[in-house]
């Protein structure tokens, strides 16, 4: 049981770099579109793509591990309290950190989208300033599609 833990730990530490990864092409999308750099926002658009694919598979990577482990109703900031004991300070840690990445990465994305809106309708203004009709619900319409039970994590403190 130890080693699927260790396993579930392994994992997750996964899932925090990749949010560190995910949280610099935030930023570096958010510099190059107030620099109007289309060159670079595809790069990084670009890999921001690849990274999110790697996450599918981690995501069905940690629900097999948390079904084998038992914790499909355990939120991550009780993670160590149903792990070994010897492993209890790693998991709490590696809870935080990942909660932690996973905050900043929000905030860096936020900030992103929102110079991503603030672009695109400038543009929209721009279009209508020489005379092009706007297009049909101008601006940045979020998607009403939510992602399947399965692609969801909580990381709910």
């Amino acid at each position: 049981m130890e080693a699927l833990y260790l396993s579930y730990l392994t994992l997750l530490e996964e899932l925090s770099r990749t949010l560190d990864q995910l949280t610099e092409l935030a930023r570096q999308k958010r510099t190059s579109v107030l620099k109007d750099d289309l060159l670079t926002l595809d790069q990084v658009l670009n890999q921001e793509q690849a990274l999110s694919l790697s996450l599918r598979g981690t995501e069905q990577r940690r629900s097999k591990l948390i079904r084998e482990l038992g914790l499909e109703q355990v939120p991550l900031s009780e993670l160590y309290q149903h792990c070994p004991e010897q492993l209890r300070g790693r998991t709490k840690q590696t809870a935080e950190q990942l909660r932690t990445s996973y905050d900043v990465y929000r905030n860096a994305a936020g900030a992103a989208r929102s110079a991503l809106e603030v672009g695109l309708h400038e543009l929209d203004k721009i279009v209508a300033a020489m005379g092009g009709a706007p297009a049909e619900g101008a601006g940045y319409q979020p998607a009403d599609v939510q992602p399947p039970p399965n692609m969801k994590t909580d990381f709910r403190a």
